[in-house]
Parts: structure tokens; sequence; C-alpha cells
């Protein structure tokens, strides 16, 4: 007889999030840019794209991403498309740079890409909820300062509920240490979503 042998792990205090974002947090080569070094691998910190800085130097534009005036409008926009489950429009909406000989369009229809677009529309999407074009999605409380701008889930709307409270609908434990922030990038004059962060 073979016993198997059994590793032991230390688990911190249980976190049942559920039904929140499964571990894949690809990010936003969900919408348009590079994932955690480019790969789809979780982290305890899962950021879902690089800064600027941080990616190639080679950088070539990702068409048709279209950025809008405002940051407000930029992530209502983005918001509103996942929830209406328009997750290639939604992530060709997103950032507009990209790692050279990445292509947005495959980048934005890829299995990683669609999942991530998927959890983020299960996390919101909760019964009772009105959607849009029932339900408006309204971002508040941000002010743009510089290029680069973090919007807490707390600031995003929908049908007058926040993400933050929609997302942790039938979660369990220490939820206190869990967040989700959207990274905004304003380019050439136009505000888009360069990312999102999430942290258990």
């Amino acid at each position: 007889m073979t016993i198997a042998p059994t590793v032991h792990t230390r688990r911190p205090k249980a976190r049942r999030l559920a039904p929140m974002l499964p571990a894949v947090v690809m990010g936003l080569t969900a919408c348009g840019s590079a994932g955690v070094n480019g790969s789809a691998a979780p982290v305890a910190s899962s950021s879902a794209s690089p800064s600027p800085a941080s990616a190639s130097a080679q950088t070539s534009q990702a068409q048709p991403a279209s950025g809008a005036e405002t940051l407000q409008v930029a992530l209502e926009r983005w918001v509103t498309q996942i929830l209406q489950e328009q997750y290639t429009e939604a992530c060709l909406s997103g950032a507009p740079v990209l790692p050279a000989g990445r292509d947005a369009e495959t980048l934005c229809k890829s299995p990683e890409a669609l999942s991530s677009a998927k959890s983020l529309h299960e996390a919101w999407a909760k019964p009772g909820v009105k959607l849009p074009p029932q339900g408006e999605v309204e971002v508040t409380g941000v002010t743009a300062k510089g290029t680069e701008v973090t919007v807490p889930d707390t600031a995003v709307k929908l049908d007058g509920r926040t993400l933050r409270s929609l997302e942790l609908i039938g979660a369990t434990g220490d939820t206190g240490s869990f967040s989700l922030t959207f990274k905004m990038l304003k380019h050439e004059g136009a505000w888009y979503v360069q990312g999102f962060d999430l942290k258990f």
C-alpha cells in the first residue's frame, strides 16, 4: 500500500469571498494591457496591469481603444460594458498602450481575458440589483490629480449600491483586508481603465 505524502501549508484566517473573483485575476490583459509579468498566475496582491513606466519601452497603440474626457465617464462606461456582458468591447476601450508586438483584439478575445471580465460581472450582478440600462453606474468622490489615478470600488455605485457592497454579498470570514481598485490612465488627453488591483 502506498501512502501519498501530506503537504501541510499554513493558511491565513478563513476568508471565503464567495461568489467573488477567482484567484486567476488576470486583469486587463482582459482589457488591453499586460498582466502580471505576462502571466495569469495569482499573487497575494493581484495587479491587473503594470504602470506605463514598467511596460516595454517599445509600445504600440491598442486600437480601437477609445478614451473619455473624464476618468469618471471612462470608468462608468467600462463597468457598464462589463455589466452588460460586452466583455470584448470593455477590453478594447481599455488602456491604449500595449507591449510591442501584442495585438489588442487577440488579447481581448483570450480565454483569460474573458474569464476575468465574467468574474467581475458575477461579483457585481447580484439578485435584486438593477443592471444597465435600468440601473445606473456612477463614480463619485474622485479627483483627478496627474495622469494616473486609483479609484476604489467604494467610489463606484450600481443602482445606488457600491461595487464593494455587491462584491461582499455572500462572503464569510474576515473581509477587512479585501479591496478592489481601478487604475486609471490619462493618455493623449483621454482617460482609460489601465487595470485593476485585487487584494485579499
